[in-house]
């Protein structure tokens, strides 16, 4: 493993916060002509990178890449390394859009994606795609530019420009670029992805929202697994490391837990952001020693259980933070976190600095006192501006004169300003005119069957047929009578209970951490009669 000079600071330590009136290219030049020797970025491929190297490589592949495409957007199909990282910063220099493709959705919603917007080139890395190319239907494959072999060819000419942007960036690199600064899909867990646009000003204020809840250093270590398709994996792990410098070590694969913990290791990171799934498989693989280093860790995506919180804990003695936070890709995609001086168990924590919020009636869609639950919608300058598809339903609801996004999670506000999620009204079904949640099932049946460092349930229904069904999937051999009898003895109604029980190898994952509810939604109604 190429060595890591990351924890070497060649400059003072400070705490960093993005400019909200510049772009995420205008604060990129900022941060970037500054202590240009300062470590930046490493990776098992490309080593340590400097600013100035780092600099200097995307100026140079942001030629290639204006020579290459005529189009408005740019396909990026690459997990979390520094190139990756790279090229959203050169897709800026060359005036071009990136759009973050996710090679886990199968062959249909890819092609999908490329279509919708109108990506000419797409491009990946030669040994990224030996490993993926089942994965690409013909028409992705048609599009890709393989960009290890693409640069080998470059021009003088094009080096040369390269060099002087780097050299001199206010006169040579055209800062007047698109307002939209990332085209990223939704997980598709329950539906087909939509094309989110998120605009600079949305990117860069959800980051500045968040920072104002934190002390992040410029020479703190970023662990970046999470894939750059994801919205947290963008924002956090490729954005804020490009407008503020802070220091970023990349590794490709978030399931390779051996790997993540070695790369946690080898390169001394003490900020990781990870789901709970992925958390407690690296928990389940790691001692005290492994995780040492780390200060803070960032839970999101899904419900951090009180006892993978207590187990961390335990395992880190008590010397490291972690918190809960809550965040939507259509909202930049920070929209909740926990203060870190003052935590409450459950909740995902406050809404972030700048953002205006409500719980909202679903019927009357009014807000609701505090205390009663309902939908969560928001209001800010980081949330989308709409979807790039105009025929999906507009998301977004009037209240006072103001525009909200309508987030399809249900949930409450307490007195002290406290976000508790209850569930997602998508992953409802309605049985004799109740509406069933199916991760609330799904939770309290994880309490008695679930294992830690492991996923080894999921509960998925249907009302789409005159009986509805809420199925259990699972790796265990688990009863029908007695998973039910549990729930009864839980406080579940009998109207909301288990169905079926399908016992599967394991239960299907997208490539962001989270478990493949739509996949799962499709198998549940392939068992049921035409509608």
């Amino acid at each position: 493993m190429k060595e890591s000079l990351l924890h070497i600071a060649n400059t003072a330590d400070y705490n960093v916060m993005p400019n909200t009136k510049k772009n995420i290219l205008e604060n990129f030049i900022t941060e970037f002509t500054k202590n240009p020797n300062e470590y930046f970025a490493w990776d098992a491929t490309s080593g340590t990178s400097t600013r100035k190297e780092f600099f200097l490589k995307a100026a140079v592949v942001s030629q290639l890449l204006k020579s290459r495409i005529k189009g408005k957007y740019v396909g990026i199909l690459l997990p979390a390394l520094q190139s990756t990282t790279l090229l959203t910063i050169a897709s800026y220099m060359a005036g071009k859009v990136p759009v973050m493709l996710n090679w886990t959705v199968g062959h249909k919603v890819l092609s999908y994606c490329a279509e919708l917007t109108e990506l000419e080139v797409i491009v990946t890395a030669t040994a990224f795609h030996d490993k993926i190319k089942d994965q690409l239907p013909p028409d992705i494959t048609n599009k890709l530019m393989l960009l290890d072999k693409e640069v080998k060819n470059i021009s003088l000419g094009m080096k040369l420009k390269g060099a002087l942007m780097a050299k001199l960036p206010k006169l040579m690199i055209n800062t007047n670029i698109d307002k939209i600064a990332v085209i990223l899909f939704t997980s598709g867990s329950e539906t087909l992805p939509k094309a989110v646009q998120l605009s600079h000003e949305n990117v860069i204020t959800d980051l500045w929202g968040a920072l104002q809840l934190f002390d992040i250093r410029v020479n703190g270590i970023f662990l970046s697994f999470l894939p750059p398709f994801h919205s947290f994996g963008f924002t956090v792990l490729s954005v804020l490391p490009l407008i503020t410098g802070v220091k970023a070590a990349y590794t490709p694969n978030p399931t390779n837990i051996k790997e993540v913990i070695e790369v946690l290791k080898h390169t001394q990171a003490n900020n990781i952001m990870v789901t709970p799934t992925l958390l407690k498989m690296i928990m389940s693989r790691s001692n005290k020693e492994d995780l040492a280093s780390v200060e803070l860790v960032i839970s999101g995506a899904e419900s951090l259980h009180k006892d993978v919180k207590a187990n961390f804990q335990k395992l880190t003695e008590g010397k490291s933070l972690i918190i809960e936070g809550y965040g939507v890709t259509e909202c930049g995609p920070i929209v909740c976190l926990n203060p870190k001086d003052g935590q409450k168990l459950n909740s995902v924590g406050k809404f972030i600095v700048g953002l205006k919020a409500h719980i909202m009636d679903i019927d009357t869609e009014q807000p609701l006192e505090v205390g009663k639950e309902g939908m969560i919608v928001v209001n800010g300058p980081s949330i989308f501006g709409g979807y790039m598809d105009s025929k999906i339903e507009s998301p977004f609801v009037e209240i006072d004169g103001k525009k909200y996004y309508k987030t399809g999670d249900l949930g409450h506000i307490d007195e002290d300003g406290f976000v508790f999620i209850t569930g997602r009204l998508k992953r409802f079904i309605k049985i004799g005119g109740e509406m069933i949640s199916m991760p609330f099932i799904e939770k309290i049946l994880e309490e008695e069957y679930g294992e830690e460092g492991a996923n080894v349930l999921a509960v998925e229904g249907c009302d789409r047929a005159k009986d509805p069904v809420v199925t259990l999937f699972s790796v265990k051999d688990l009863k029908l009578t007695e998973v039910n009898k549990y729930l009864r003895s839980r406080g579940v109604a009998s109207i909301a209970r288990i169905r079926n029980i399908e016992k599967i190898e394991e239960i299907p994952m997208l490539g962001s951490g989270k478990t493949n509810y739509r996949e799962l939604k499709e198998t549940v109604r392939s068992t049921l009669p035409p509608e």
